[in-house]
């Protein structure tokens, strides 16, 4: 029955994405220094929502997906972004980790991702072609 079994991917997709977004949630709340209950009052909500966010049990609605980038001061792309698989959104990832650094820190990082990227492609490079 293929209906079932979209439905199954589908509830575990939503799973892993609820899953990403409560990890953004409260690893840039952390990063603002802020408890669950600062976050809560900033959006006027129960402190137990931002709980089930965070753990991945519920999904804020759009609505609280804007109110949550406003009080986080980020874009509702990187709530949605963490995690994901798509090279443009772990290139995103890569770029917000870069923010607050010095340019020599950013040197330093872009350096040592160029490096180990190149160790990698070396790695592959050794291996027949993968078949699809």
């Amino acid at each position: 029955m293929p209906i079932r079994s979209n439905q199954s991917t589908n509830d575990t997709q939503d799973a892993q994405l609820a899953a990403r977004v409560g990890e953004s949630i409260a690893v840039l709340r952390r990063a603002k220094g802020l408890t669950q209950a600062q976050l809560a009052e900033m959006i006027d909500l129960e402190q137990e929502a931002v709980s089930r966010w965070e753990r991945g049990t519920r999904v804020p609605t759009l609505l609280r997906l804007q109110q949550l980038s406003d009080a986080l001061e980020c874009s509702v792309d990187q709530l949605l972004q963490r995690g994901s698989k798509r090279p443009d959104d772990q290139l995103a990832n890569v770029a917000n980790a870069l923010t607050g650094l010095d340019a020599d820190e950013r040197a330093l990082v872009v350096n040592f991702v160029q490096q180990f990227t190149d160790m990698l492609r070396s790695r592959h490079s050794g291996k027949s072609p993968r078949r699809k």
